[in-house]
């Protein structure tokens, strides 16, 4: 049975051309040699487009990528390969997004992200440190937060 996987917008910039610090090509091919083989269903929180904007045009103007002539193609890839569902938040993932809010944790997104995580039951792929730094600080459950390095062994690949 297929492994859920709620993507943080991390795992988004790739398809942008954008390169993440830890996250390599190999890495990237691994996991999506996962879907295929559906060993995972990779989900995407529709709300996540606010940071994923933000984070492209910014990476883009500090490294003079030009992204115009990729956005098109990307944004359809995203949306209309297959490989990723697109999920909103549920009622109970936002109240839970609240509560997260409201103990300090400031970044919305990744609030609902992690939220929506927990009431639906998946994995939340994330490389955020201070998110989970956080959560144990404050006592919420973080067995469902892992980084692609964990997902894939966890799937057995050790490569």
């Amino acid at each position: 049975m297929a492994l859920d996987v709620l993507l943080d917008s991390t795992y988004l910039l790739p398809s942008f051309g954008i390169e993440v610090e830890g996250l390599s090509d190999e890495h990237i091919r691994t996991l999506r040699e996962a879907w295929s083989k559906r060993l995972v269903c990779f989900y995407c929180l529709s709300v996540v487009w606010v940071e994923v904007i933000g984070k492209v045009c910014r990476e883009a103007r500090k490294s003079g990528l030009e992204i115009t002539n990729v956005i098109d193609v990307t944004i359809r890839s995203l949306l209309e390969s297959g490989v990723y569902e697109w999920v909103n938040p549920t009622t109970d993932a936002i109240k839970l997004a609240f509560k997260l809010r409201l103990a300090g944790h400031k970044d919305v997104i990744d609030n609902l992200l992690y939220a929506t995580s927990i009431t639906r039951n998946m994995i939340f792929l994330t490389m955020d440190k201070a998110l989970k730094d956080f959560l144990i600080k404050h006592g919420f459950n973080i067995e469902n937060l892992m980084d692609h390095r964990q997902l894939l062994r966890r799937l057995g690949f050790d490569r």
